[in-house]
């Protein structure tokens, strides 16, 4: 799935990582042989499903949402 805007254009974001994190983030580029703006790509999309699915685990958290989405408060 490629997320994109009404237009088909791609939206650019911006990331900072520490050196450590950017050469490893380097290195499993090359080794799947795709360019690191995929390979961003490809995390970013599985990490937006796994939130979705409530799987709140790469942001510390347990699997239960804290605030339930689907509560119907306004």
């Amino acid at each position: 799935m490629t997320t994109a805007t009404a237009t088909g254009k791609k939206q650019s974001i911006r990331v900072f990582l520490d050196a450590a994190d950017y050469g490893r983030y380097l290195v499993q580029a090359g080794t799947h042989h795709v360019t690191p703006s995929a390979l961003g790509e490809l995390l970013i999309q599985d990490g937006l499903a796994r939130l979705e699915r409530d799987d709140f685990t790469a942001l510390g958290l347990a699997t239960a949402s804290p605030a339930s989405h689907d509560s119907g408060a306004n």
